[in-house]
């Protein structure tokens, strides 16, 4: 009788998933982790001049907490020229971190930079880092941002 690895392997892959498989048809649903998720309201970012809100779609933030973590959770896109590293809006007066909070934001794709850094501070400065004169950032999507606020 003759084994090749690639046989065995494929066996011991293809068991677990065939047990799990038949687990799933007959399990209940999980309870809610301790704490459960809260999401706060969503509120607009006060926006710096020459920063717009593009048509439908609104920048906005809000505080979602999972488990007794909370979460900034953004939306929205702007318009602007940034050949700088600049602030961009200011948060609303309610939702300040404790503490610098980053996370990156789609931009527009330039000299392949598609990306740029979304910072908020303890004032509620939101900055957004990597434009330069040579790659202008001239629009900033909010979406994917949601980093560890407190």
């Amino acid at each position: 009788m003759s084994h090749d690895r690639r046989s065995i392997l494929g066996a011991a892959l293809a068991l677990p998933a065939v047990l799990t498989a038949g687990s799933l048809t007959t399990a209940t649903p999980a309870a809610a982790a301790p704490g459960g998720v809260e999401a706060g309201e969503w509120a607009d970012l006060l926006l710096e001049p020459g920063v717009t809100a593009q048509a439908g779609a609104i920048p906005q933030v809000r505080v979602v907490t999972i488990a007794g973590t909370a979460f900034l959770q953004a939306r929205g896109a702007v318009t602007c020229n940034l050949t700088a590293d600049t602030r961009i809006a200011t948060l609303p007066a309610g939702l300040r971190p404790t503490w610098y909070t980053r996370d990156t934001a789609p931009r527009n794709n330039s000299q392949g930079i598609n990306a740029c850094r979304f910072e908020a501070n303890p004032a509620g400065a939101v900055t957004v880092y990597g434009g330069n004169s040579g790659n202008p950032i001239t629009w900033v999507q909010f979406d994917s941002v949601q980093t560890i606020w407190r």
